[in-house]
């Protein structure tokens, strides 16, 4: 299905975008590593390393550059591993530059909702790029950058309207210990691997707070319930949120401690405001922009998610994390799958 005349940009050379590079060239595909600032793509391409991720050294075949006209001149395929509030602006000028989008296949691996239209980057990208529906193949599951870099054991999945461009994108990025599953529900993983970072940020808090397993478990649960509800009302298939891009990310992110947005909840949960959490953060934790995007899904949907609420009213409303806590604990109790139908 594919070949190593393959040619791929990798745009954005963050943690995961540049694991994912280096993950492709040493495949024996020809790639390219875009990077937004010139010095830190002048930097990254003499030193070969990230300071955020020791373990990675980028191959000397990879091409890292911030000219993005050279990154997409005749490539086959683009990942688009960009934070998620980028994602448009970085289409546009790649449309700019003179992309072929006729002739791309276009790998998303960014997590998020666009904060005021919360349209998925998956669309964002058709929209930008004038794309088919079968163009765009997303690429998610439990997938640290600081694990993969190290080759250690990693299931994700790839999921798309078309088989045989997921069957492409699975050639393309499996190796032994990088194990890519085929999927066909691409709004349901794309909504669990978004999610679920709103969830991390409840988790941490609850760890901040002092809270044990008892709680992370019910916090965990009762977030697959909210995350499964909201994705099957908006027309994703149940089951995907059982499976690696819904649970599996899931427990990966809520209880890592290479997730961002648990670092994020933590610090809230043990006194900081949102404000000085996030000026101590040194990377992004998308959750904090998706949980205003969640939040108002669920209202449009008309569905109680008081996870999702409750995070939003924290991280927005300036609500005590206990005071939340106490409300979540003092709801009238409903049957644990309220909303959801038996899977038998």
């Amino acid at each position: 299905m594919t070949s190593s005349k393959e040619r791929i940009a990798v745009l954005g050379a963050g943690s995961w975008g540049a694991t994912l590079a280096a993950l492709l060239t040493e495949k024996g595909y020809e790639v390219a590593l875009w990077e937004f600032d010139a010095a830190a793509a002048r930097t990254l391409g003499s030193t070969r390393r990230l300071g955020v991720l020791p373990d990675l050294e980028l191959p000397a075949a990879l091409d890292v550059t911030q000219d993005l006209g050279r990154a997409l001149r005749g490539r086959t395929v683009i990942v688009s591993a960009t934070p998620s509030h980028v994602v448009r602006s970085t289409m546009k000028a790649a449309r700019a530059s003179g992309l072929a989008a006729k002739d791309v296949l276009v790998v998303s691996v960014a997590k998020g909702l666009e904060e005021t239209s919360h349209r998925r980057m998956s669309e964002i990208i058709r929209e930008e790029l004038g794309l088919a529906q079968e163009q765009v193949v997303v690429l998610s599951g439990p997938s640290h950058a600081e694990e993969v870099c190290r080759h250690l054991p990693t299931a994700i999945v790839a999921a798309g309207s078309d088989p045989r461009q997921v069957a492409r994108v699975q050639s393309l990025f499996a190796r032994e210990d990088f194990r890519v599953y085929p999927h066909s529900d691409l709004l349901g993983v794309e909504l669990g691997g978004t999610l679920k970072n709103v969830f991390a940020i409840a988790c941490g808090i609850s760890d901040g707070l002092g809270f044990g397993d008892n709680t992370r478990a019910a916090l965990l649960t009762r977030a697959l319930n909210e995350m499964t509800r909201l994705g099957a009302r908006m027309g994703a298939q149940t089951l995907t949120f059982f499976g690696l891009a819904g649970v599996g990310d899931l427990i990966v992110t809520c209880l890592s401690r290479h997730s961002r947005n648990h670092l994020l909840g933590e610090k809230i949960g043990g006194g900081k405001s949102p404000r000085q959490a996030l000026a101590e953060m040194t990377m992004i934790a998308e959750g904090f922009k998706t949980a205003s995007s969640a939040h108002a899904l669920a209202q449009k949907f008309g569905l109680d998610c008081p996870l999702m609420r409750e995070v939003y009213e924290v991280l927005y409303g300036e609500k005590n994390p206990r005071a939340s806590l106490q409300d979540l604990l003092n709801r009238e109790t409903q049957a644990e799958w309220q909303g959801l139908e038996v899977i038998s």
